[in-house]
């Protein structure tokens, strides 16, 4: 009979890229529907609710961890978009939910 000696695993390490950032990210998300007319945002901080609130005035109320707004949620987009933001990803089919970054 043969007898076998055990396997030795080779650990070969793989070179990463260096990604390079050149600044560090404050994202929020908003969550609403293409078929509505009012949209919810979270993640703000004090600023960026007190320029929305001067933009969308009445429309606004605070929810938990946000803000409700009586807008279309492409507004709220765009809104945030003068503030800094982009689109970095949505999910969602009838809801959708937006995560918006800003360099900070």
């Amino acid at each position: 009979m043969e007898s076998t000696s055990p396997s030795t695993t080779k650990i070969i390490p793989i070179p990463v890229p260096s990604m390079h950032h050149e600044g560090t990210y404050t994202y929020v998300a908003v969550k609403g529907s293409l078929y509505a007319s009012d949209s919810c945002v979270f993640g703000l901080d004090k600023e960026e609710e007190q320029a929305l609130t001067k933009k969308f005035s009445a429309d606004l109320n605070k929810i938990i961890n946000g803000l409700m707004i009586k807008s279309h949620p492409i507004k709220v987009i765009n809104a945030l978009s003068q503030l800094g933001y982009q689109v970095v990803c949505s999910t969602g089919e009838t809801e959708v939910v937006w995560t918006m970054k800003r360099e900070v």
